[in-house]
């Protein structure tokens, strides 16, 4: 499955991307900023790629001018309408640049709009990640509970037509109007949630 939109390339994760994403998760400057901080070895990437390998789970490396620069994803989709999100990039000459909204504007209108796999999604940000918590309470999040150690996030339907209204109209004038509609290049199949697999259906009737 591939998405395409505002310039970037969402590729789903394969296998033959488990090293790239495990080298760039294990440095130190990605690792701290996740609740999971161990080292992660070949052996749990594999085991990790076996349990999010389905239709309930969507990671995707993001490409940026043919260069691999950071994954986003969407997982546990089947848990009362509720996707948990997250993102990083590796690439740290993107990290204050407008790309990281850009691609969670992407995955939002997937969720909320084409394939309207979900009422509301949810984030986990570090306590400590003031970054990360402003940037996605600039997207509209809001926190809703807390641990001693991060904060839970969410963004529902209505507060995303609400807030992404004006940041989509920015990204369109931005990347130029003919970016800015959604491409998606994917068969109908098993590893695909069904309301994705009937939007594909549609478009190829």
């Amino acid at each position: 499955m591939i998405v395409k939109q505002y310039g970037l390339t969402y590729l789903r994760v394969q296998k033959e991307d488990l090293e790239l994403i495990r080298y760039w998760r294990n440095k130190p400057f990605i690792r701290n900023t996740m609740q999971f901080q161990k080292y992660i070895t070949p052996q749990m990437q594999q085991q990790w790629f076996e349990k999010i390998n389905n239709k309930y789970n969507y990671y995707f490396l993001i490409e940026y001018e043919g260069k691999k620069i950071g994954l986003i994803n969407c997982k546990d989709t089947d848990v009362n309408r509720v996707a948990e999100g997250g993102i990083f990039f590796w690439e740290t000459n993107y990290w204050n640049t407008p790309i990281p909204a850009l691609a969670s504007l992407t995955m939002l209108e997937a969720i909320f709009e084409v394939f309207q796999s979900g009422d509301t999604s949810i984030i986990t940000v570090l306590k400590n990640n003031h970054h990360a918590l402003k940037f996605n309470q600039y997207l509209g999040y809001e926190i809703f509970n807390e641990t001693n150690i991060a904060f839970k996030l969410q963004l529902t339907k209505e507060r995303y037509f609400q807030k992404t209204y004006k940041l989509k109209k920015a990204a369109q004038i931005l990347m130029g109007k003919a970016t800015s509609k959604m491409e998606i290049i994917a068969q109908p199949s098993e590893l695909l949630d069904d309301k994705i697999n009937e939007y594909l259906m549609k478009q190829l009737s």
